[in-house]
């Protein structure tokens, strides 16, 4: 008990001298950051770099939890953490979507709304995506997770190049051709009614 005592006394004692040393532990990471060329540590790289970051991450973890969860129930075995992954990773979404230039000039609550629905949306149909391939896929594990990560990571590039192209096509760059491809445009070719 004499220990626990000593470790409380210790981590308040830092605890108490934490606002005078907290602009010189940023100042020092923030210049080892520069130079491994990565974003310094601000509240908007936290929020919106950092945190969908690590909701990138919670989503690579949650598709080796769908695919293979033998071996998240080996890793952690007290609790059940898919939950947990789940919200790490729409949360991560739903903050980098927040971010994206297409989004900046809607009303905060439509933003939100917006961001809140592609956060929720993105892993979820990604869950579903993942339990109809580990059906599919039986019982391989191995195998699983590859191809758990492998789709993730396909997903996630789909999803980037997607909101790319529409920022694209938003701040003007690119310009949709005069003639575009409607569903109905071949109906007009062969002049049939439907």
């Amino acid at each position: 008990m004499e220990i626990l005592e000593t470790i409380y006394r210790n981590v308040r004692a830092q605890l108490a001298g934490l606002p005078a040393s907290i602009p010189k532990t940023l100042d020092y990471v923030n210049k080892s950051a520069s130079k491994l060329r990565v974003p310094p540590f601000t509240r908007d790289n936290v929020l919106y770099y950092y945190l969908p970051l690590q909701g990138l991450f919670s989503y690579t973890t949650l598709s080796v939890s769908v695919m293979n969860p033998h071996l998240m129930v080996r890793l952690f075995p007290r609790r059940d953490i898919t939950d947990v992954l789940f919200l790490s990773a729409g949360g991560g979404a739903g903050l980098w979507l927040w971010a994206r230039p297409h989004m900046a000039a809607a009303v905060p609550a439509r933003r939100f709304s917006w961001a809140f629905l592609g956060g929720c949306l993105w892993p979820l149909g990604s869950i579903f995506l993942w339990a109809i391939l580990r059906s599919s896929v039986g019982q391989r594990p191995i195998l699983g997770t590859i191809l758990g990560i492998t789709t993730g990571a396909m997903l996630t590039n789909i999803a980037l190049d997607y909101f790319h192209y529409v920022e694209l096509m938003f701040c003007g760059e690119v310009h949709l051709p005069e003639d575009t491809n409607t569903p109905n445009s071949d109906d007009e070719k062969y002049d049939i009614d439907i």
